[in-house]
């Protein structure tokens, strides 16, 4: 029985980048992780016992191939699974493009407190932390980086949101937030397309902050 569930991968981005970019500070934190790139594994059964669960994949398969159009992989009762996982005490970090065409309006949704929106192209902004004295924020400076600037709606009436992305067309969007849930953590950090933005320095700390409050250490 593992600590930690990591689901990561999908058509765009590589399951071996999102768990070498995350999975380290995990094993640091002492936590014991299930590696997975399989969507239909993720249950109430895999949930159980577990502290944590981290998502960096979207909702999409393409069952007929990559010409047809997506359906979405998640299933009612995973929806419930998480949610009721989250509601029960465990704790969600939520990572990059995984509010990515999931269910709008159902479990994921309500727990996550955030759906995407869209992307420009991989390209260079700034992330600004607002809220320097979160607990996320903690030792991180606003800075620079090459990514994609992911827009996300967010339940502003519900989370903290603690960074905000510009680009240097001017758009902003949310790029990090949390909130409690039931007796469950929530956190979202935007950052993440690839091996290397995962192992930039603030990146790096705000996910290991991340998981810290999510586990309440």
């Amino acid at each position: 029985m593992a600590d930690a569930v990591f689901l990561g991968g999908d058509r765009y981005h590589k399951a071996e980048e999102a768990h070498a970019g995350i999975g380290p500070i995990l094993e640091a934190a002492g936590l014991s992780v299930h590696y997975t790139d399989d969507f239909a594994s993720i249950n109430a059964d895999l949930l159980e016992g577990a502290k944590l669960l981290v998502f960096l994949r979207d909702g999409m398969e393409w069952p007929n191939g990559h010409d047809a159009e997506p359906v979405r992989w998640m299933q009612p009762h995973q929806e419930e699974a998480i949610e009721k996982f989250v509601l029960g005490g465990g704790s969600f970090l939520v990572m990059h493009n995984s509010a990515w065409n999931y269910p709008f309006d159902g479990g994921y949704r309500r727990t996550v407190a955030g759906y995407f929106q869209f992307h420009p192209p991989f390209q260079h902004f700034s992330v600004d932390i607002t809220d320097p004295d979160h607990p996320i924020t903690q030792g991180v400076d606003s800075y620079e980086i090459e990514d994609e600037q992911h827009f996300i709606w967010f339940d502003n009436d519900r989370v903290d949101l603690f960074s905000v992305s510009k680009g240097d067309d001017g758009r902003q969007s949310a790029s990090g937030f949390s909130h409690e849930y039931g007796d469950g953590r929530v956190a979202y950090l935007a950052n993440g397309h690839r091996l290397s933005v995962l192992q930039q320095e603030p990146v790096q700390k705000l996910i290991t902050n991340a998981v810290n409050w999510l586990l309440r250490k």
